[in-house]
């Protein structure tokens, strides 16, 4: 007998403690579950049964009807009658059959790829049309069963056979390559073509209920029923595999993971997958994630992960996850600080002491969190760090440090809390080790095989959290708000020199630095980036080490494990930075886990890289178990699918239902009308859904391809006329792209902007032209004749005007400018009546001059002198009057002789008036001689020739 048949036949040995005892884990700690409730998918509670297409889209068995998710949109099919569908199976061809109450047939893809139901309850013969409940389908190529209590349906595609039972049909299955069925009185049966034929010890089975039935590897079938235990079915015979391993638990459905494991969901203890080869039973209840214990159905989906349909909700569980989730004892919110491998245990440093837990070997790390245990003399306190040194275990926690061997600690040195455990030699035995403190730095010496403490090492105090040593010898220490601390240790190591770097010294800033030792190279992390120490300088340089990979973003954690690859915790998340072994020219590659956002434990991140298999992480709520391996191991590739494709208009339609994807064929035309869309899309990697990005473009619209996002939908409005190509795509948290997915549909032109509308227009156009062209021609005509005539009027008109309105501006011209010479006389009469009585009030002025003898006359001479000089005032008012009606005379004189005076102007303009030399003595208060020098004076300032007159000359001018 074979190892797999021998712990086949001890399996009931592991059943029979499932009422009892604790549960054996498989695996190190659970996966993520994902719930979902009736509120995001708005539907009925119950969910009876669970199926899968080729496209990876989930159907799900609800109260209300068939439910579709494609890992981000959630639709409804109800039946025609509105009843629950119990079951349901998918075929080869994609037909999706349900099962319900008074009601069997399929969902396949209609129109446009929409949803469509397909009753096949018209070719049930007559007889047998009326039924109740059909419980459960099964699929054998085109040979389709639906069972009922009182009969089995099979449809062959064109005409449905009825299968009478014995007494009751109680269960129906596919395993293997034969539909299997179990009677109530006759017990297990299998069809042999068209007949029903008794198993070889079928009758143990009579009146036994069976949740599920799936072949197990070649030759055994298992029998999972609801109350009586697990049978197998094996070279034709049946044997009991348990008296009774549920005891108060019952079995709804079962259904085959892998041929090593099968799940069970229970009534009221959640789902228990059962794995063959180790002996092993692992349980999934609220206590690790679900919504409730009481599941209904459960089903392994294409990527070997676990979905459960509960009585309130359906449960996702990431079972074939590289990620897992590792709870320390019975206490939920432990922290982890610290996790090392030590003599096949596995010990976790947590907030409230440390805890460890025994392994098979040290790379057997199959533990749960009940196989914890605390070690003693370390509770109630926070556990910090474990280190391994000289093959011992030593612990730093909130009171000192222990010696820890297997699950006990012993104190080597108390009093104060200790952080970090420094070595001060890489050569085996380590003799010192330095100890980072809550006030300052403590010396472990190694003697005799074992550790002592050495005492306190004078210096600076202080808290040091972080330590690392340098090629030197100096001791690098990081501060959370100082700065960093360079120590110099004395040769007796009883003391050190202490020297405090801030940003005076090329620090970015003094808060947040951390120092780590990676590639035997002291880096420190800072909020700018890596730094490195320049000796030359003796100061803070950025790193070139990563540079191209983490440029100056803000760095919190660096550890490296044993194949050289840097784990690292940065603002962006966490990830590894794995280098070729076997190409040390190659730029490394990085790789991030987004599935780890937000669960690390900030300011206290810890990675403990045992093995590939075998990443630890500390989190808020304990272990954080990697398999690096699993994680970046080749997986199937990303794939996308248009799930919807909705048109507004005057009414919404669905023009695509993302069933079987896009169609090529078939390209829709729409009217001009519809010109609003909504798109939804989606990548079924229900793993890591929320991580999945994507990026679209309507070419015809969009010039390029969108920034990639996490939106599942998109709209468009306002979109013209022609056609249009939506396409999508889709990539994972590695980057890994999918094959772009693509829609083409067509807008078609508004009716004014068809092939004949815009004919019509051009041939309405041209009528208008011709008519217009004909009016204007006639309208310009009579229009010439009238302007002919018109013009011929006008003109004579015109004429006569014309010589009217030139007498009549002669007229008023020549009445203007006698006017203007009258007034101009008038005016220059008055000015020279003004010269007379000036010159007569200088006579008078005279007079009284010479008869001076008092007061009174004095004050009347002043009288006269002032009338006289109103007097000269008219003189510039008589010039510019003698000026308008002498075409500016004065002013072309001054021009031509600037010369002469003021007084020459005015003899010039009494010349120039005529006037005799007596008057012009009289007007210029001179005597005649006078008026004769002055004329003589002037004849020479201009240069008059003698022939020449005075008199003659200013009237040229």
């Amino acid at each position: 007998m074979n190892k797999i048949l021998l712990n086949i036949l001890l399996f009931p040995v592991l059943l029979s403690t499932v009422g009892h005892a604790v549960y054996a884990q498989n695996g190190t700690g659970i996966p993520a579950v994902i719930n979902y409730t009736k509120f995001d998918y708005h539907s009925g509670s119950q969910n009876w049964d669970i199926g899968q297409d080729k496209q990876k889209v989930m159907y799900f068995a609800n109260n209300e009807g068939l439910l579709r998710f494609d890992g981000s949109h959630w639709k409804l099919y109800p039946l025609p009658n509105n009843t629950v569908i119990w079951c349901l199976a998918i075929s080869d061809d994609g037909k999706i059959y349900v099962g319900g109450q008074d009601e069997i047939g399929y969902f396949s893809s209609g129109q446009n790829g929409i949803l469509t139901y397909t009753s096949i309850k018209d070719k049930i013969p007559p007889p047998h049309q009326r039924f109740a409940d059909v419980w459960h389908i099964a699929v054998l190529g085109k040979r389709i069963f639906f069972q009922a209590h009182d009969r089995i349906f099979e449809y062959n595609g064109q005409s449905v056979h009825v299968h009478q039972p014995n007494s009751q049909w109680t269960f129906m299955a596919r395993a293997g390559d034969r539909i299997y069925a179990a009677d109530r009185a006759t017990g297990m049966l299998q069809l042999n073509d068209t007949r029903w034929e008794p198993v070889n010890d079928g009758k143990k089975l009579a009146g036994v209920l069976i949740a599920g039935m799936f072949q197990m590897r070649k030759d055994s079938i298992f029998i999972v029923t609801r109350t009586n235990g697990t049978f197998l079915l094996q070279n034709g015979t049946i044997s009991l595999q348990h008296n009774n391993p549920q005891h108060d638990l019952y079995i709804n459905s079962a259904t085959k993971i892998n041929d090593d494991e099968f799940v069970m969901a229970t009534a009221a203890g959640g789902c228990l997958v059962a794995n063959i080869r180790h002996n092993g039973l692992q349980r999934f209840s609220d206590e690790q994630g679900l919504q409730n214990n009481n599941t209904l159905s459960v089903f392994m989906d294409a990527d070997k992960n676990l979905w459960t349909g509960l009585n309130s909700g359906i449960s996702y569980i990431n079972y074939n996850s590289a990620i897992r989730y590792l709870q320390i004892g019975k206490a939920n919110n432990l922290s982890a600080y610290s996790t090392r491998i030590f003599h096949n245990r596995l010990y976790v440093g947590t907030s409230n002491g440390l805890y460890s837990a025994a392994l098979a070997d040290n790379n057997n790390l199959h533990v749960t969190k009940n196989d914890f245990a605390r070690v003693a003399n370390t509770e109630n306190r926070e556990a910090w760090n474990l280190r391994e040194v000289n093959g011992r275990l030593v612990l730093g926690n909130d009171i000192g440090i222990y010696d820890v061997q297997g699950n006990d600690a012993q104190l080597i040195s108390g009093g104060e809390g200790c952080w970090y455990f420094l070595p001060l030699s890489s050569v085996f035995p380590v003799q010192d080790v330095v100890v980072g403190t809550y006030n300052g730095l403590k010396r472990l010496r190694y003697e005799n095989s074992r550790f002592q403490d050495a005492g306190k090492i004078a210096g600076v105090p202080d808290s040091y959290r972080f330590l690392a040593l340098d090629n030197n010898g100096d001791i690098w220490a990081s501060h959370p708000y100082r700065g960093i601390y360079r120590f110099t240790l004395s040769e007796d190591k009883k003391k050190y020199t202490a020297r405090l770097y801030t940003t005076n010294d090329g620090l970015p800033s003094a808060l947040n630095n951390f120092v780590f030792k990676i590639k035997n190279q002291v880096l420190f992390a800072t909020t700018n980036g890596l730094y490195e120490f320049s000796a030359q300088s003796n100061r803070f340089v950025p790193s070139g080490f990563l540079s191209a990979v983490f440029g100056k973003m803000k760095m919190r954690y660096l550890t490296e494990d044993d194949e050289g690859n840097v784990w690292f915790c940065n603002e962006k998340g966490t990830g590894v930075v794995h280098f070729s072994p076997a190409d040390g020219v190659s730029a490394p590659t990085v790789t991030y886990f987004p599935e780890l956002a937000g669960q690390l434990l900030s300011r206290f991140e810890n990675i403990y890289p045992y093995n590939r298999e075998n990443i630890f992480i500390g989190s808020e709520n304990g272990l954080i178990h990697l398999d690096y391996k699993k994680y970046t191991a080749v997986k199937p590739r990303v794939t996308v699918l248009l799930g919807m494709v909705k048109t507004a208009g005057k009414a919404d339609s669905t023009i695509f239902g993302g069933y079987h994807g896009p169609l090529t064929g078939n390209i829709p035309s729409l009217s001009a009308a519809y010109n609003a869309f909504h798109f939804e899309y989606s990548a079924p990697a229900y793993e890591s859904h929320k991580h999945m990005e994507y990026s679209y473009q309507l070419e015809g619209y969009d010039r390029e391809w969108s920034s990639w996002d996490r939106k599942t939908e998109k709209d468009y409005t306002n979109l013209s006329n022609g056609t249009y190509t939506f396409k999508v795509k889709a990539r994972d948290q590695q980057q890994q792209e999918s094959a772009v997915v693509s829609y083409t549909f067509v807008i078609r032109a508004p009716w004014y902007k068809t092939v004949w509308a815009i004919l019509g227009y051009l041939a309405l156009f041209a009528g208008l032209v011709y008519l217009i062209q004909k009016r204007q021609k006639h309208k310009l005509l009579v229009q010439r004749r009238k302007f002919e005539e018109e013009q011929k009027r006008l003109n004579y008109i015109h004429h006569l005007e014309l010589e009217k309105n030139e007498k009549e501006i002669i007229k008023l011209q020549n009445e203007k400018l006698a006017q203007e010479v009258l007034l101009q006389k008038k005016e220059l009469a008055n000015t020279s009546m003004h010269l007379m009585e000036k010159a007569d009030t200088l006579t008078k002025i005279k007079e009284k001059v010479s008869r001076l003898n008092s007061e009174e006359d004095i004050k009347s001479i002043t009288d006269l002198i002032r009338d006289t000089e109103k007097i000269n005032a008219n003189w510039d008012v008589f010039a510019a009057h003698f000026d308008e009606l002498n075409d500016g005379f004065l002013n072309k004189l001054k021009k031509q002789y600037p010369q002469l005076t003021k007084t020459d102007l005015k003899m010039c303009t009494y010349i120039k008036l005529n006037l005799t030399t007596k008057e012009v003595s009289q007007l210029l208060n001179i005597t005649v001689r006078g008026v004769e020098v002055s004329r003589y004076r002037i004849r020479k300032k201009i240069g008059l020739p003698t022939e020449q007159s005075l008199s003659q000359f200013l009237n040229q001018i």
